[in-house]
């Protein structure tokens, strides 16, 4: 009954952290209350940090989590048991599922050529969905036929017809969903999307100590760029990436724009940027962003072999950074990266 009661205080604990403007995924848990054992749990510390949570453990369900469907509203789903065959679409995905060691949840992955380093032995377990088709995505007759009773991936599986369709045709065949909430919410992303992302997953798997423990060393990176940048004026920076022509801006309100922001910079632009936009906003530096087929050195000289370019701050005082895509979208548990990146960059925190 304890294990049972912890649980659902964390929940309580991490639903109070939301607030209403940020747009985050919520979750309840059984509406069962039991003051006088609920206030033990949580002044017991010692005993508290004893217990682990065990996704088998009976107790912890029925667990209700909202999801996104593809009208981007919040719509419930519960949980009976812990999902056993998950489908998993993302690298963000991917490897949250790993750092919470749920490895042996997973039926099989896409989208998803690599992970860090520390998740690379697990990773080699997984089944692909490359080894079975050249689609680089699940679709439902494909995806039925593995009996999963779990799907996580981003907003774009499930906003068409032709790969996994709206949450609701999973949800009435009781297979569970979760979609990447910042991948949701394309014009108002944020740190705090991501943190919501591991969170939520580890409490569909009853994984909240583990959640919990990589979320905190993100939150003390944040915090020495908090400290670093006070009393300063904030550094002008732009994250973007090349795109046929244009700049794919990464401004305050995606998720590397809202960590820069949370780290004292200040973010420039938005969507559609061209060359001469970037010369009169002439940022400080400049956070190129680039996909796997380009290296880190290309998409630096996308800036400073660009003569348009050589009047920019960032360009003259040698102050471009690359930026793999990973980090700048859905980072999941690579956030710590993103954060690190920032501060050596930004302040010369290594």
């Amino acid at each position: 009954m304890k294990r049972k009661l912890l649980a659902m205080v964390l929940a309580v604990s991490m639903t109070c952290g939301v607030t209403a403007g940020s747009s985050m995924i919520g979750f309840a848990e059984e509406t069962e209350v039991v003051t006088e054992a609920a206030t033990e749990a949580l002044t017991d510390d010692a005993e508290a940090a004893e217990i682990t949570a065990d996704p088998a453990d009976e107790d912890y369900y029925p667990v209700t989590v909202e999801v996104y469907n593809n009208a981007r509203e919040l719509v419930p789903y519960t949980f009976e048991k812990c999902p056993e065959k998950t489908l998993v679409y993302g690298r963000n995905n991917v490897e949250i599922m790993l750092a919470l060691g749920l490895g042996d949840k997973i039926e099989m992955i896409t989208d998803c050529g690599s992970v860090k380093p520390e998740y690379e032995a697990e990773f080699e377990k997984l089944d692909q969905l490359k080894n079975h088709q050249d689609i680089g995505y699940f679709v439902k007759e494909y995806a039925l036929s593995l009996e999963p009773d779990m799907v996580i991936g981003w907003y774009s599986l499930f906003n068409m017809e032709d790969r996994m369709g709206d949450v609701d045709f999973w949800h009435e065949r009781n297979i569970g969903t979760y979609t990447s909430i910042n991948s949701v919410l394309k014009d108002n992303q944020s740190l705090e999307n991501e943190y919501a992302d591991i969170r939520n997953i580890a409490t569909i798997y009853n994984k909240q100590a583990e959640a919990e423990k990589i979320i905190s060393e993100i939150e003390e990176g944040v915090e020495k760029g908090k400290k670093a940048a006070e009393g300063k004026d904030p550094q002008r920076i732009l994250i973007a990436e090349k795109w046929e022509g244009e700049y794919d801006i990464y401004h305050a309100k995606t998720a590397a724009g809202d960590i820069a922001a949370q780290l004292g910079a200040e973010p420039l632009g938005e969507a559609g940027w061209t060359d001469e936009q970037i010369v009169d906003a002439n940022p400080e530096a400049i956070f190129a962003v680039h996909v796997s087929s380009v290296t880190d050195e290309e998409a630096i000289a996308l800036y400073t072999e660009n003569p348009a370019l050589a009047s920019v701050d960032a360009v003259k005082n040698g102050r471009i950074y690359p930026v793999v895509y990973s980090l700048a979208y859905t980072p999941g548990v690579r956030t710590i990266d993103t954060v690190n990146m920032f501060l050596k960059d930004l302040y010369g925190i290594e």
